[in-house]
């Protein structure tokens, strides 16, 4: 039995990867902070799995050092504005573990999105660039869209959280017609749990590049299966720049609606390819659980 430690098992992604390793047999165990370590109503579904616990910091070494060295295995899902994953790659380093998954990959493709352009993703690439200077047994999986922040937004960031259902009003960004992709959380975790277990994703790059879909069709999917019938707000390039200009954070509008840089053909090997057993979530089959009262598939 393989043992595995989710880091960021409380938040949307992290809850998905830690019913995942539970469901494939996994020995789970969890990271929290003691802030959340002490809040039974979201410690719950974690014991309810099972999950052993450990308290620590992603700032704290030796309490990372303690619990990367009871397991086989590290998946970090962390937000990448909650907190450095530098020390945890030196954990991981000096603790040994036989794969590691960074938080560096849940988003874009380095090989697709252009350096400079988005302070989060320099961030990640900057934790890539340290795993793999440590060496480190790493795979990283790149996601690009969410469905709990894209979907649900019908691709319209600014909506992030103002509703269970998609807005009743969205901004469409340049033309509408960029090519975009997206994958729920779920399978996200099911590609992760799979490249687990695969020896040849040691060391590897993996992108999920599944529901293609423009911004526009988004909508109009949204209009098929709901009969709602959202405002439309038009915003050009420009006025885009002049948004990210004042609000940096945004720029992810840009990269999936400017540039498509979520929907760019890289050399990196997609998961659906790598792994033709695994079916994925479509955007259709979210929206019909939203309309039917579910809210956001997560």
């Amino acid at each position: 039995m393989s043992s595995t430690l989710i880091i960021g098992a409380t938040g949307l992604l992290g809850s998905e990867m830690a019913k995942a390793s539970a469901r494939n047999g996994d020995s789970l165990h969890v990271l929290v902070r003691p802030a959340t370590a002490g809040n039974e109503e979201r410690m719950r579904p974690l014991r309810n799995l099972g999950a052993t616990v450990h308290v620590g910091d992603l700032d704290d070494y030796d309490s990372l050092v303690r619990a990367v060295g009871k397991v086989d295995r590290v998946i970090s899902s962390v937000h990448v504005g909650s907190a450095s994953e530098m020390t945890l790659v030196r954990a991981i380093k000096d603790a040994g573990v036989s794969r590691y998954v960074p938080s560096a990959g849940f988003g874009l493709d380095f090989a697709a999105a252009a350096p400079g352009s988005i302070e989060p993703l320099d961030i990640k690439r900057a934790v890539f660039d340290a795993v793999r200077q440590a060496d480190l047994p790493y795979t990283v999986i790149y996601t690009n869209g969410f469905f709990s922040t894209w979907v649900a937004t019908l691709g319209d960031l600014t909506r992030f959280g103002s509703t269970s259902l998609p807005p009743d009003e969205v901004t469409l960004y340049g033309d509408g017609n960029v090519p975009a992709t997206f994958v729920s959380e779920k399978d996200i975790a099911a590609v992760t749990m799979r490249a687990l277990e695969d020896p040849g994703a040691v060391r590897r790059e993996i992108r999920i590049a599944q529901n293609k879909i423009t911004q526009s069709e988004m909508i109009e999917l949204w209009r098929k299966v709901s009969g709602r019938s959202p405002g439309i707000k038009h915003m050009n390039a420009d006025e885009l720049e002049a948004l990210i200009a004042a609000v940096p954070g945004l720029a992810l509008l840009r990269a999936f609606w400017i540039r498509g840089e979520t929907a760019l053909e890289t050399a990196t090997p997609e998961a659906g390819a790598l792994y033709p057993e695994l079916r994925f979530e479509s955007i259709d089959s979210a929206f019909v659980e939203m309309a039917a009262g579910g809210g956001p598939t997560v």
